[in-house]
């Protein structure tokens, strides 16, 4: 029987791009008879499974955002000391975990850190050398090296890290399962009903949303807003609605079964985020037949987006969703399918 392990960095109760695609991964390996576990955080004995997030906020504090390598490089060491054992197949779903080694091995990149900093405030100077220690990771990496879309890879490469990439980075599209589609029936969705789901975050720009909720509601009350997700920014989010009296429901985290359900009762689906390198969440509402609105600077497969933003003008994102027609929902979503993602990973592989 093939054996796999698949490392994931975070907790299973912080899931993410990351997490979705290990869980989907996982589930159709095992589909196709394979044996896989999948290693997080919560993996670890008790006494060690806080330490990498500790070690990332205090070496943050002083000197962000080098906490972040940090915590990489201690987790890889405690799945080294507690989970290397042999397997088939060894699928890494971040740069910073990745080991080489003789076992047959995958490291997907989802997003590199030194795009992500927009909590931080940090010197130009720092970035740049944080950016080389991501490049000099990636440069060591022995295995296939796949990112999750062609809009992200051709970022990565050519912008990004400004061609100093001696890695050549292939490019695995994320799938889902969407046999879950079919069970939610047909929809009844309220008109001017707008959701947005994911993490409540500073690159997620969800205040921004808000922004336009804010001005849409003013021009018409009708217009509901519903936001599926938590993270560090959910209190000051909570605090701008009572301020300005906005009827916004606060869902929290949901279980991917409840987010679909949720979101197939609305008409908008709103994403404000400034950085994606793929985005199940556009996807998840592609293929639940809601018109979607977004950033086109994003890099993402085109046809998630509808509706694309040059820049983030509130009065620009208003009248283009008070004039929304409902004739965008076309939309042929079945090449991302876990199926299609699995096959490919292992024809990398060469499994």
């Amino acid at each position: 029987m093939n054996t796999a392990v698949i490392y994931y960095g975070g907790f299973l109760s912080k899931s993410g791009g990351a997490f979705f695609h290990a869980n989907n991964l996982a589930n159709e390996l095992k589909r196709l008879g394979w044996a896989v576990q999948v290693i997080a955080l919560d993996s670890l004995p008790i006494l060690f499974r806080y330490l990498p997030h500790l070690a990332a906020k205090i070496v943050n504090f002083f000197h962000a955002p080098s906490g972040f390598l940090f915590k990489a490089y201690l987790t890889k060491k405690l799945y080294q000391l507690f989970f290397s054992h042999k397997v088939s197949l060894r699928v890494f779903e971040d740069i910073y975990l990745s080991w080489n080694s003789s076992t047959t091995s995958i490291t997907v990149l989802h997003a590199v850190w030194s795009d992500n900093l927009q909590a931080f405030s940090i010197s130009q100077k720092r970035q740049k050398k944080f950016r080389k220690s991501e490049i000099n990771l990636i440069n060591q990496i022995a295995h296939p090296l796949v990112t999750v879309s062609n809009p992200y890879c051709k970022y990565i490469e050519e912008e990004h890290f400004n061609r100093n990439l001696t890695k050549k980075l292939g490019v695995v599209e994320l799938g889902i399962d969407q046999s879950k589609f079919d069970r939610l029936g047909g929809a009844v969705r309220a008109k001017k009903s707008i959701v947005y789901c994911g993490a409540l975050e500073a690159r997620k720009n969800v205040s921004f949303l808000l922004d336009v909720y804010l001005k849409l509601y003013s021009s018409d009350s009708r217009y509901k807003l519903t936001i599926i997700g938590d993270g560090p920014e959910r209190n000051k989010l909570e605090k701008f609605t009572k301020e300005h009296k906005l009827p916004v429901r606060f869902l929290g985290r949901l279980s991917n079964e409840e987010a679909l359900a949720e979101l197939h009762i609305h008409e908008i689906y709103v994403h404000t985020s400034v950085k994606e390198s793929f985005s199940y969440s556009l996807l998840e509402a592609k293929m639940a037949g809601l018109v979607t609105c977004a950033s086109a600077e994003l890099q993402i497969p085109s046809e998630f987006i509808d509706i694309g933003f040059e820049s983030f003008c509130v009065e620009d994102w208003c009248e283009s969703i008070i004039n929304i027609e409902s004739n965008h929902n076309m939309f042929d979503g079945s090449k991302f399918t876990s199926e299609n993602m699995t096959q490919a990973t292992l024809a990398l592989v060469k499994i």
